[in-house]
C-alpha cells in the first residue's frame, strides 16, 4: 500500500509538471487531441466476456504494433475464439493497431497509470491474459491485472543498459514491478542477462528472438511500384535517397548534404518521412526556408512535378518509400535523445542502409547489421562520404542489399517460438487449476 501511494504521488506530480507542455502541444500542434481524455478512461468500452477468454495486448507505438500483429492474429485463432483487446499509448500506434490488427474486438488507449484511473478499469475488464510488448512497464496496470488473476507475459522483451541501471538503483520498486510478470520472452541473450541481473528468476526468462523479423513486409507489385513512382514524378534515371523516421535536426542535416551532391548526381532525389505527424508542417517550413523545390505527398500536382525533395505527410507509407530507395537512411540515430529506430526495415526490400552513432535503444539490431554487413554506421560528419560511396557504386549497393535479405530470411521464426511459449505457460496454468 505504501509503495502504491508513493508511486501515485510521484506520477501525479510528474503529470502536473508535464501538463502545460501537453496543453501547448494540443493547441499548437494538435497533438493528443484524440487520446488525452480517453487516457483518463473516458469512453473505455464495456466488455461482456461471458464464457470467452479475454486477451489484453499492450503496445506503445507504431513499430511495436506492426511487430506484434502476426502474433495477435495467431492468438485470435485460438480455441474458443478469445476476445482481443489492443491498447496503445500513442495516437499513431492506435491508428496502426486498427489498420494492422482489424480482427481485434476492441482498440483502446491505455489509461493513465494512476491507481484511481487504471485499477477500476482493469478490475471491470478482468483480462485473463495480459501481453506486454518490448519494454513498457506500468506498475498499477500490472498490479491490477495480477489482482484480477491474469497471466502476464512480456513478448519481444528488451531493456537498455540505461534502463537496467535505473531499475537497479530502485530495486525495492523494480523487484515488485517485475514480480507481477509470469514469463519474459526476450529478443536475445544480452537482454536475458540484463533482466537476470535485476534478480528475476532464471525460469521466467526465455530467449525467443525478435518478432519484428517475422513481419511479412509484403512488397509492392511491379504495377503498384510504377504507379507510386508516377505519382511522385520519379523517373527511371533518378537516384533516390529515403530518410525514414527522421527527427529534428536530421532533415536539415540531410538537405545540407543533398545540396552539395546535386552537381555530381544531377538526377538525385530525396524522400523525407518524418517520424511524427505533428512535424510535417515544420519540415515543410525548412524546405521553404532553404528554397529547395519540393512536393508534398498530400498535395501532389503537376505544378510541383519538378520537386527534388518529396515530403511524405501521410502515415503508413514508410515501407513503400523504402522500396523506391537506392539508399536508405534511418533516422533517430543521429540525435542523442532517441536511440535509433528499426535500421533493418529497408533490408526486407534489399536496400542498403545508413544509420548514425546513437543506437543505444537498438543494440541488437546494430550487432546484426554489422554481422551480416547490410549497411554503414557513420556519424554526421561522414554521412556525405557514405552516401557518395554508395551512389557511385551500384555493385556495392547490390551486395549490401543481398546481405540484408539474407539477414531477414535467417532471422525468422520468433513469432512461432513466442506463441509456443505462451501456449505452454497457459497449459501449465490449466494443469495447476
Amino acid at each position: 500500500m505504501l509503495l502504491s501511494f508513493f508511486y501515485d504521488a510521484i506520477l501525479f506530480i510528474l503529470g502536473l509538471i508535464a501538463l502545460p507542455k501537453a496543453i501547448y502541444q494540443m493547441v499548437v500542434y494538435k497533438k493528443y487531441r484524440k487520446s488525452f481524455f480517453k487516457r483518463f478512461g473516458w469512453q473505455f468500452p464495456t466488455i461482456e466476456k461471458k464464457d470467452r477468454m479475454l486477451i489484453w495486448i499492450h503496445t506503445v507505438s507504431v513499430g511495436e504494433t506492426k511487430a506484434i500483429a502476426p502474433l495477435a492474429k495467431m492468438l485470435k485463432k485460438g480455441e474458443r475464439q478469445p476476445l482481443l483487446l489492443i491498447s496503445s499509448t500513442t495516437e499513431t500506434g492506435h491508428a496502426e493497431a486498427m489498420r494492422s490488427i482489424p480482427q481485434a474486438d476492441y482498440h483502446v488507449y491505455l489509461p493513465f497509470d494512476l491507481g484511481c484511473v487504471i485499477c477500476p478499469i482493469v478490475k471491470k475488464t478482468a483480462p485473463d491474459l495480459v501481453i506486454l510488448c518490448e519494454s513498457d512497464f506500468w506498475f498499477n496496470f500490472l498490479k491490477a491485472s495480477k489482482n484480477s488473476e491474469a497471466k502476464i507475459i512480456l513478448v519481444n522483451g528488451k531493456i537498455s543498459e540505461r534502463s537496467r541501471h535505473r531499475f537497479a538503483q530502485f530495486s525495492f520498486f523494480s523487484q515488485r514491478l517485475f514480480s507481477y510478470i509470469d514469463l519474459f520472452c526476450l529478443q536475445n541473450l544480452h537482454y536475458k542477462e540484463r533482466f537476470a541481473s535485476l534478480g528475476i528468476p532464471e525460469e521466467k526468462l526465455q530467449v525467443t528472438g525478435n518478432i519484428k523479423f517475422d513481419d511479412p513486409h509484403p512488397p509492392l507489385s511491379v504495377e503498384e511500384l510504377e504507379q507510386l513512382k508516377k505519382k511522385l514524378f520519379i523517373l527511371p534515371e533518378d537516384q533516390v535517397i529515403v530518410l525514414g523516421s527522421s527527427h529534428d535536426p536530421e532533415e536539415t542535416m540531410v538537405l545540407d548534404i543533398f545540396k552539395t551532391l546535386m552537381e555530381e548526381f544531377p538526377h538525385l532525389k530525396v524522400i523525407l518521412v518524418p517520424r511524427h505527424p505533428e512535424r510535417f508542417n515544420e519540415v515543410e517550413g525548412i524546405l521553404k526556408k532553404q528554397k529547395i523545390p519540393y512536393l508534398r505527398f498530400s498535395k501532389v500536382d503537376n505544378d510541383n512535378r519538378y520537386g527534388k525533395v518529396i515530403l511524405i505527410d501521410t502515415m503508413g507509407l514508410l515501407r513503400q518509400c523504402y522500396q523506391l530507395a537506392d539508399v536508405a537512411i534511418v533516422g533517430g540515430s543521429f540525435v542523442t535523445h532517441v536511440g535509433g529506430h528499426n535500421i533493418l526495415e529497408p533490408c526486407w526490400y534489399s536496400v542498403p542502409v545508413i544509420f548514425g552513432p546513437h543506437m543505444h535503444s537498438q543494440p541488437e539490431l546494430v550487432e546484426l547489421a554489422k554481422e551480416y554487413g547490410v549497411g554503414l554506421q557513420v556519424d554526421a560528419q561522414h554521412l556525405k562520404d557514405a552516401l557518395c560511396k554508395l551512389l557511385r557504386d551500384p555493385q556495392e549497393r547490390k551486395r549490401l542489399g543481398e546481405s540484408g535479405k539474407k539477414l531477414i530470411e535467417e532471422s525468422r521464426g520468433a513469432t512461432q517460438k513466442t506463441f509456443d511459449s505462451l501456449e505452454q505457460t497457459r497449459s501449465i496454468k490449466k494443469r495447476k487449476n
